[in-house]
């Protein structure tokens, strides 16, 4: 990590000033900070003083002036964005003060939070780190549970940015194995290859027979509380989509390595919660396969029975993840007494279309959960909207052989909520929440100020609001 809640570095400085309220004693910053105005819509200014202290030494400092403290809130995601800029310019380490602002610990979290966004850094497969910034805050909130957080939003973007030639289902096994095994409370359930057949996971087995690498599903169990109810978290996970029989196009398929980051996401989540001791019931599924072209693969026009019984006809196989996901959950709750479950995946284009790079959907059908997840969403900068769970559009995946075909036979369908009723078929619990995170969570060479320089961890920090919250 390049950014620590700490206060080790003295020589170059970050100072964050409300003018009017923050008293400064370096009379150069002083004399500086009087003569600033501030434009009519300006609520904020950042820049650089070179400073020539008491020793004699250079003292760089980066600073942040605010029109009054409710401007930060307000106005968050450009003034971190900004400071990024300045701080990236140095290239030095730098030290923050953010304890004698004596801001509300809600808005002093978010801030360091969307500061460690911006500063992440994917440099793995580079030959050289030329970077050398650091950022140690000094902040009033506990250290521990925000590095944890941060540490694992990292381990989230970084397994999203891994290629696919190195990160397969059976080198991911092995990378949760060792994960886990510091914790003696976290047991460990792997089925792979022709075991899921065994065991009726046939939407499993059928995506990902035709790989060199065994699908496999994962469940990670985490039980404080004795027989007590699970918070389920579900996750996709196609270390590669190629789309199967049903190619994707140049232009689709490029960027296909992320087809796994509803299950980094869940799995960071997981590892967060139970690192600083979460004291509720935790299970975390995960389905991990890869959707590549063989003379084994499933064909559009087979059908598949499913875990609990109903059929499915292949439509397209590049909805993929309709077949293991529905297997997923329909597995998880029967074998898990299920208060709340959350699944979370990379799907729709439309979900695009609905909402735009910047907000995520949800569906669902508990209007409390996805009322107060919404509310929520937007006091983070981590934004959601509820798409109308509207049944009539089922009729729409009709099939003359099956039960259901994968893919709706109307070629305007609304595909991110039909994606929702889909799953609805195969889930029984009314706490459940479906989240397409396909866009926000941050196409690989798309841009933004804040999220894009790499995958985003989009809804990692939401997810682990959420039920810290219920």
């Amino acid at each position: 990590m390049n950014i620590y809640l700490d206060n080790k570095s003295k020589k170059n400085k970050i100072t964050v000033i409300i003018k009017g309220i923050t008293t400064i004693k370096d009379p150069i910053i002083s004399s500086y900070i009087n003569k600033i105005k501030f434009k009519k819509n300006e609520n904020f200014k950042l820049d650089t003083i070179h400073n020539i202290n008491e020793k004699a030494r250079k003292n760089t400092q980066i600073i942040v002036i605010l029109k009054k403290i409710t401007d930060l809130e307000k106005n968050i995601e450009d003034i971190v964005t900004s400071l990024w800029d300045k701080i990236i310019e140095t290239n030095e380490e730098l030290s923050m003060q953010l304890k004698w602002l004596k801001l509300d610990k809600k808005t002093e979290k978010l801030f360091i939070e969307l500061l460690a966004i911006k500063l992440y850094q994917y440099n793995s497969y580079k030959e050289k780190d030329e970077s050398k910034f650091k950022l140690h805050i000094n902040s009033s909130i506990n250290t521990d549970k925000t590095e944890d957080l941060i540490k694992n939003l990292y381990m989230v973007r970084d397994l999203v940015n891994k290629p696919a030639n190195d990160l397969n289902p059976e080198t991911f096994e092995t990378y949760i194995k060792e994960l886990f095994k510091w914790n003696k409370n976290i047991k460990l359930d792997i089925t792979k290859g022709k075991d899921l057949q065994k065991q009726g996971l046939n939407g499993i087995y059928e995506v990902g027979k035709w790989s060199e690498t065994e699908p496999r599903m994962i469940i990670a169990t985490y039980s404080p509380v004795k027989n007590g109810k699970y918070n389920a978290l579900i996750g996709k996970w196609v270390t590669f989509d190629t789309g199967g029989y049903n190619l994707k196009p140049t232009g689709y398929m490029e960027d296909m390595k992320i087809d796994m980051a509803g299950s980094a996401t869940v799995l960071g989540v997981f590892n967060h919660l139970v690192a600083t001791w979460y004291k509720k019931n935790l299970v975390m599924s995960i389905w991990v396969v890869e959707n590549m072209v063989s003379s084994k693969a499933y064909r559009p026009g087979d059908v598949i029975k499913m875990y609990n019984g109903k059929t499915v006809e292949v439509g397209n196989t590049d909805a993929e993840w309709r077949l293991v996901l529905a297997d997923l959950l329909a597995y998880t709750e029967k074998k898990y007494d299920i208060v709340n479950m959350f699944d979370i995946a990379t799907l729709t284009g439309a979900q695009l279309v609905a909402l735009g790079t910047h907000i995520a959907a949800t569906v669902g059908k508990s209007p409390k959960l996805l009322k107060d997840m919404q509310k929520l969403s937007w006091d983070i900068k981590e934004r959601v909207w509820e798409l109308p769970f509207y049944s009539p559009y089922l009729k729409s995946y009709k099939s003359h052989v099956a039960d259901l075909n994968n893919i709706s036979a109307n070629k305007y369908s609304p595909w991110t909520i039909n994606a929702g009723l889909f799953l609805w078929e195969f889930v029984k619990t009314k706490n459940w929440v479906h989240i397409d995170i396909a866009w926000p969570g941050g196409m690989i060479g798309a841009k933004d100020p804040l999220w894009w320089e790499w995958w985003s961890g989009f809804w990692f920090r939401l997810l682990t609001w959420i039920l810290k919250k219920l």
